[in-house]
């Protein structure tokens, strides 16, 4: 016989399953599960190097961003679930209670706020006050803005900047692109060597950003209907040839060896991130690939800063694992 406490529990229960399910199939192989730890080491140790290196107002308020971030995501996709199991869920009747609702809801917060907690305690003892406080202030935010409304206008611009990111990825984007990105190089060249530099590094990661943008649904459609994970990368990075192509000897002409350097070397960078956010996507849902994607992308420039000599190890490794487990993917209509 079930508990009164245990039914009312049933949909906190049913997620709570799916989710352990979802980690397990993430890690199901024990190589998964030591690179996952190892990540996992390897960033809690930079994030408590690099706040014990700051004063503790720059690492309380980083805490209070991280908190605040943390908060408002988790509300969100608390509040999305729930909808789902509103309208198409297989508990509908659970999920339109509101003291179910409310139970669910404390439940899952309780769980990231602990996280929190404990990810605190291991960096950072002193804004373990700071940062809870910010993830409860960033839930109430998100709970607050949630009954507000998009315009249809801007609704309609949504729809737009989706065509607009899906032209980015034609070769004649990139050779748009790139002859904007000479034509602004051949007016800052009275600027002084240095900084003609840093403000091209910084229009490059601009650009090519906007170039290798990622549709997590275009990525898992074409992973089913057979493409292969590479093949799905050249597609995305289509228009990142074109802007090599008429970059990086444009650059070279106008300012010289070293801005087709940097150039080459934040094209490179970014081609690299793109490449791990569509295998990640091949794996797993948009949220979850894009913590993976975030967690390498961390470990790569903890190594690009203190052991430059390792990072390309690191990435061919990183990738190749990434690509043996997309190639199962492929034809995998699920």
């Amino acid at each position: 016989m079930i508990s009164p406490d245990s039914d009312r529990n049933r949909l906190f229960r049913h997620d709570g399953r799916i989710a352990i399910n979802t980690i397990r199939a993430a890690f199901a192989g024990w190589n998964d599960r030591l690179v996952a730890v190892a990540v996992l080491i390897i960033t809690l140790a930079m994030i408590k190097s690099w706040l014990a290196e700051r004063p503790w107002t720059i690492a309380a308020w980083s805490a209070v961003g991280a908190g605040l971030l943390l908060g408002t995501s988790a509300e969100r996709l608390v509040a999305k679930r729930l909808a789902f199991h509103g309208f198409d869920g297989l508990l509908a009747v659970d999920a339109l209670r509101p003291a179910t609702r409310r139970r669910y809801i404390a439940a899952w917060h309780g769980i990231a706020l602990a996280l929190l907690a404990t990810v605190l305690l291991v960096v950072a003892p002193s804004l373990l006050i700071v940062g809870c406080a910010s993830y409860l202030a960033g839930t109430l935010l998100a709970a607050l803005m949630s009954g507000v409304t998009v315009p249809k206008r801007l609704a309609d611009r949504v729809g737009s900047a989706r065509v607009i990111r899906a032209w980015l990825r034609h070769g004649q984007a990139g050779a748009l692109v790139a002859s904007t990105l000479l034509v602004v190089l051949l007016l800052e060249r009275s600027l002084t060597p240095n900084t003609l530099i840093a403000i091209l590094g910084i229009e490059t990661t601009l650009l090519t950003l906007a170039l290798t943008s990622v549709d997590s649904d275009v990525v898992r459609f074409m992973a089913t209907t057979g493409y292969g994970p590479w093949r799905i990368v050249g597609y995305h990075g289509k228009s990142m040839a074109y802007f090599l192509a008429l970059a990086v000897p444009g650059c070279w002409l106008i300012a010289g060896s070293v801005a087709a350097a940097v150039v080459t070397a934040v094209s490179g960078a970014v081609l690299l991130l793109l490449a791990l956010r569509v295998l990640a996507y091949c794996l797993h849902g948009k949220r979850f690939a894009d913590l993976i994607v975030s967690i390498f992308a961390g470990l790569l420039l903890f190594l690009a800063y203190f052991l430059p000599i390792a990072l390309p190890f690191l990435a061919v490794a990183i990738l190749w694992q990434l690509q043996h487990r997309a190639r199962t993917k492929t034809w995998l209509l699920a």
